[in-house]
């Protein structure tokens, strides 16, 4: 006995003929008469009074309908859970992510992106096309569907959002080649009191950013704004300015600019967050985002040396 005579016979019943239900299941009507016929004899009673194109169920055939019905009805059902778990593992491995890291433009940050995507597409299985963008417009394009997710460089707080913590990494400063504390290796925020920071408004004023977050531990640093590349490099290069970052020596420009470690006694742990609207996370941001927590260590490793 198997499901498709189980299948050929709960058709059958319900036609009242072997053709009806060889048509609903688009196989002859050879095919059904057999199945019949091996299920009778297995059986060792008929199912069917046959009469011409029509047939009629026996006492026996009766009493079997509701259990045929049930057990093809939980094959089908088995059947369908089987192809919806095929379609989520296919859907799994083409998923497409599109996350925007906040953050100005800094050297190599194509390279950084396209290796932190490149390195989640192919250890998650998770399609993610990583880009940079200031904070405002990467918010708008999350709540309009554009992205999936923001990924902020310290927390971000806004009620309609959630903000998970991912890892933490410790706190550089981006300066130039000739400036006074190039050969420390470690500096504190007193060496770096006297020297200018770059502050940016809508950078530092759209969340808890690298510098608020060294201000309010005691940097005492005094705010250079600047809003060109050009004004950058002469920020660096003339007048012995630094900018807070990351410490990744993937950063450095040598031999024009180094990143320098800020003491971490000094400079508190920054978190590096996913950030999504709430009631609309993904399964794929889900799943990266146990990746990333899971990972970072490794991730951190592996963008270092890019």
């Amino acid at each position: 006995m198997n499901i498709r005579q189980l299948q050929y016979f709960y058709l059958a019943a319900c036609c009242g003929s072997f053709s009806e239900a060889a048509r609903a299941e688009n196989v002859s009507v050879q095919a059904v008469s057999k199945a019949m016929l091996d299920l009778e004899e297995e059986l060792g009673a008929p199912l069917f009074v046959r009469g011409g194109r029509t047939v009629k169920l026996t006492p026996l055939g009766k009493s079997l309908v509701g259990p045929a019905r049930e057990a093809v009805a939980s094959f089908d059902a088995f059947g369908r859970a089987v192809e919806l778990r095929t379609q989520a593992e296919v859907g799994k491995k083409q998923a497409n992510v599109r996350l925007a890291l906040i953050s100005p433009p800094f050297a190599k940050h194509e390279l950084v992106c396209n290796a932190f995507s490149q390195l989640i597409s192919h250890m998650a299985g998770i399609k993610t096309q990583l880009e940079l963008a200031m904070g405002t417009q990467a918010l708008a394009d999350l709540r309009a569907g554009n992205i999936d997710a923001m990924i902020t460089i310290g927390a971000f707080s806004d009620p309609r959002c959630s903000c998970l913590v991912l890892g933490t990494v410790s706190v550089g400063a981006f300066m130039g080649k000739n400036h006074p504390l190039r050969r420390k290796r470690l500096l504190t925020f007193a060496d770096l009191e006297r020297y200018p920071v770059l502050y940016n408004e809508e950078i530092d004023s759209f969340n808890e950013t690298i510098l608020s977050s060294c201000r309010k531990r005691g940097l005492a640093s005094p705010l250079i704004s600047v809003d060109t590349d050009e004004g950058v490099a002469e920020f660096l290069e003339q007048k012995d300015g630094y900018v807070l970052g990351i410490h990744l020596k993937a950063l450095d420009i040598k031999p024009l600019a180094i990143m320098h470690r800020v003491d971490p006694s000094d400079a508190p742990p920054v978190p590096i967050c996913m950030v999504t609207l709430k009631g609309r996370q993904s399964e794929a941001i889900d799943r990266l985002n146990r990746f990333v927590r899971n990972e970072f260590p490794f991730m951190k490793r592996v963008l270092s040396s890019t």
